[in-house]
């Protein structure tokens, strides 16, 4: 018999990070709900220039995507869409070794259950909102971006990283579950069909200066010189007619983006997911490796990880 998905949720959060069922029976989070004190502490919104904003995120030690990430994210970029002065808006990460790391797997059921005041899954309106903001989204990437924090990257319009500093991993299918955060989607379009499946099916770590040759980011940079470049490139940008710059950005994007729809199907897939087996059977292996190993060191070396605790399973005599 199939496993209902908040039971498999319930469960994957138990065996890899030890969630417990008062997680399970947290509230939901509503998009209109004002930002909780802890989401106020993630993420912080800093004026570079009356055209230029900069949202930083920090949630230490490992930055992790968590339910109260998706509300203050949203809103700040909700909140910056009606400053008619603001042209670009930078994304950073406060947090060393990390830009935007994968969701908390503990807190997997708050963050299924979260939904924008239409109904629809916060997770694909925060997509949505970045993508169709009146402002260009610019990401400067020092450190690991990895499952959804790869795929909220992938939605920014410029995206420049640390050629030294930054690794890009979508661990999903290693773990056995859909990704589901529409990177597939961006993706295939940015590097094409066989860049994509093998990015998604390997699982594995993939460093700036193979990304930069995907597609997968727009450029990499010596770590040196990442902040004066993208400080330069916003300051450049926001000397331009606001007008001539969206409306270019909005026929880029009808050409070049997935639909809502498409990633909406593919977030239903993803939840669909957390029954398969093959996840269910992962989950204690992982489990260990993550205690055998502690959480920093299978988090910064996510592709040997996945890819060791999967050679655990088949040399065990499972499949």
């Amino acid at each position: 018999m199939r496993m209902p998905i908040r039971a498999a949720l319930l469960l994957s959060t138990v065996l890899l990070y030890g969630g417990t069922p008062a997680q399970a029976s947290a509230p939901a989070l509503q998009a209109t709900s004002a930002a909780t004190p802890a989401a106020k502490t993630i993420i912080t919104v800093k004026t570079i220039s009356p055209e230029v904003r900069e949202i930083s995120y920090a949630n230490p030690p490992l930055n992790f995507i968590v339910p109260e990430t998706l509300v203050a994210l949203n809103q700040a970029v909700l909140d910056l869409s009606k400053d008619d002065r603001v042209k670009v808006v930078l994304f950073t990460s406060a947090v060393d070794g990390f830009f935007y790391n994968h969701f908390d797997m503990g807190q997997f059921p708050g963050f299924i259950r979260q939904v924008s005041a239409t109904g629809k899954p916060l997770w694909v309106e925060l997509i949505s909102n970045i993508e169709k903001a009146p402002f260009l989204t610019v990401a400067s990437i020092r450190g690991r971006a990895q499952g959804g924090g790869d795929e909220l990257m992938l939605a920014f319009d410029l995206r420049y990283a640390s050629k030294e500093k930054a690794i890009f991993n979508q661990p999903e299918v290693g773990i056995g579950l859909f990704p589901g955060g529409g990177g597939p989607d961006h993706l295939v379009r940015l590097a094409g069909r066989d860049r994509a499946l093998e990015a998604f099916l390997s699982a594995d770590d993939y460093d700036a200066s193979t990304a930069e040759r995907f597609g997968w980011v727009t450029r990499t940079l010596p770590d040196a010189e990442l902040d004066e470049f993208v400080a330069k490139q916003a300051m450049r940008l926001a000397t331009f007619d606001k007008t001539a710059l969206i409306e270019t950005k909005k026929h880029i994007n009808a050409i070049a983006l997935p639909t809502e729809a498409e990633r909406l199907e593919a977030y239903h897939q993803f939840t669909k997911s957390v029954t398969w087996p093959g996840l269910q059977q992962r989950m204690g292996v992982f489990g260990k490796v993550i205690q055998d190993a502690g959480p920093m060191n299978v988090e910064t070396r996510m592709g040997y990880y996945v890819g060791e605790g999967n050679r655990q399973i088949q040399e065990s005599g499972r499949k």
